[in-house]
């Protein structure tokens, strides 16, 4: 189980050194291509506020969750920034035609069923690199 999480650790540390696989609430529109299979969306968090971020809905046959993880602030000031990264893979059986599918995520409390807030981000496949710089 360390090897896998070791595993985890060092692709998401190198995927968030290269931008092209992080997506956030302003890039919601994700391209995957079948030569790097691994994306990362990124989004804003405070913990200290009791919100977290939840995986709703994902179409399971297609995506696979790898890894989620917290990033803490780059300052020390109270209410600083932080984030949630959360690590997917498509499955092979994504890149056999290009498909597109969605995953929602929430931002809320556990303890509380209303108040939260929510994003769709829109997931593309394709075969290949070529379509890699047409992401938004």
């Amino acid at each position: 189980m360390c090897g896998i999480t070791t595993f985890a650790n060092e692709l998401t540390k190198s995927l968030t050194d290269n931008t092209d696989n992080v997506y956030t609430e302003d890039r919601s529109s994700i391209t995957v291509s079948a030569g790097q299979p691994v994306f990362i969306v990124k989004l804003k968090s405070n913990p200290t506020t009791g919100y977290t971020w939840f995986l709703r809905e994902y179409d399971t046959s297609l995506i696979m969750p790898v890894k989620h993880s917290y990033q803490a602030p780059q300052s020390n000031l109270i209410g600083s920034s932080s984030f949630e990264l959360w690590t997917f893979r498509v499955k092979p059986a994504g890149f056999v035609v290009p498909q597109q599918t969605t995953m929602r995520m929430v931002y809320a409390r556990p303890w509380q069923s209303e108040g939260s807030t929510q994003l769709v981000f829109r997931v593309t496949t394709v075969a290949d690199d070529t379509n890699k710089n047409s992401k938004k």
